[in-house]
């Protein structure tokens, strides 16, 4: 028996949060001390080339992933891992694997595909939880960031992506080690929402001014249903005309808004929908459905262009619908990360188990956690 398989002897096969490099080191601890440390630990575990990180994470569970080298003989994070295949099969040997990693830099961005990768090839139920890096990072870490946010997204069953950026937008009041510390707590958030099963009895983003805009037929069963909720206040919008009848739903303010016919997105409606305020925006679509999952990333940027908080909550394809309809979307994807603070994605065939009475409260949590 090795090293490692002693030390997840005693760890749930059930759920395993798995951080990547120094961020993913960061939040996993962040959760394991929200959470309860001891009975965190039979769920979390850390891999990085950064003995001391590891040893200062807490965690009892770690794989130390070769060296780190620099100059002209400086290593990538894929060879790395590569070279600890055995471990990261044994690390990754759970039903749902949580693989937390910040993207831009050298480990987190190519060892997080690879565990991804190997946690779906053992049939486990995988999700990515990451972040993007800052603006002043650089426009090379930038691409690098969304070279990893695609080959991670290939090979994930669901995702939450952190645009790092949104820290410096809504709260450039605070202090370095404050603003991490944001990050690690909205992304530690993220690993709740994705496991949490309950409802609650008063949601609580009825008192919200959350707008939420339907693009395509899961934006449209998603605000037919809160129609039907009788949610009474201006905050929903359509990118074409739907079935929906809001008299039927017992409404009668005209909360259903068409920005557009579904092709061709209308530019002065939707800057007059979203206003100056700055309230809450969620982009609700299929990013499979063409042309439709087109509009999910130029409505974001309008949005955030108009002081607005935005994240996203999207359907990927099912890895069966082809190669080239998956590249689509996770292209579409990586546009809408780039113009959101925030967005969850889920493929299809694990969405379609999430009923959309779960996708409210997820509309309602995800606003929550990035804008409490």
């Amino acid at each position: 028996m090795s090293k490692l398989s002693k030390l997840l002897e005693k760890h749930s096969r059930n759920l395993r949060i798995i951080g990547v490099g120094g961020a993913g080191i960061n939040v996993a601890k962040f959760w394991r001390n929200e959470v309860d440390g001891e009975r965190a630990d039979k769920f979390v575990t850390v891999c990085d080339w950064d003995a001391k990180a590891l040893e200062q994470s807490g965690v009892s569970a770690v794989l130390k992933l070769g060296e780190c080298k620099v100059g002209s003989d400086i290593n990538s994070g894929a060879e790395v891992i590569e070279n600890s295949i055995d471990d990261v099969r044994e690390l990754v040997n759970a039903n749902r694997v949580f693989i937390v990693a910040g993207l831009g830099g050298n480990l987190g961005t190519e060892a997080a595909p690879v565990l991804a990768r190997e946690a779906k090839a053992a049939g486990a139920t995988t999700f990515g939880i990451v972040s993007l890096p800052f603006r002043l990072e650089g426009e090379k870490r930038a691409m690098h960031a969304m070279d990893g946010l695609r080959d991670l997204a290939d090979n994930t069953d669901g995702m939450f992506i952190l645009n790092n950026e949104s820290m410096t937008r809504h709260f450039g009041d605070l202090l370095v080690p404050d603003a991490l510390a944001r990050i690690d707590s909205i992304m530690s958030y993220s690993i709740d929402i994705f496991t949490s099963t309950g409802m609650r009895d008063e949601p609580r983003w009825k008192n919200l001014d959350t707008k939420v805009v339907g693009i395509g037929r899961t934006g449209d069963e998603l605000i037919d249903y809160l129609l039907k909720g009788k949610y009474r206040k201006k905050l929903l919008a359509t990118f074409k005309p739907t079935n929906i009848n809001t008299a039927e739903s017992g409404n009668m303010e005209p909360m259903q808004i068409i920005l557009g016919d579904g092709k061709t997105p209308d530019l002065d409606g939707i800057m007059q929908y979203f206003g100056s305020q700055d309230s809450p925006v969620c982009v609700v679509a299929d990013l499979g459905e063409e042309p439709e999952a087109k509009s999910a990333p130029f409505v974001a940027r309008v949005a955030r262009q108009m002081g607005a908080t935005v994240v996203g909550l999207v359907i990927l394809p099912k890895v069966s619908d082809g190669a080239a309809k998956c590249a689509k979307a996770i292209e579409t994807l990586q546009n809408l990360a780039a113009n959101t603070d925030a967005v969850y994605a889920y493929r299809s065939d694990i969405y379609s188990g999430i009923s959309i009475g779960r996708m409210a409260y997820m509309v309602e949590d995800i606003n929550y956690a990035v804008d409490p």
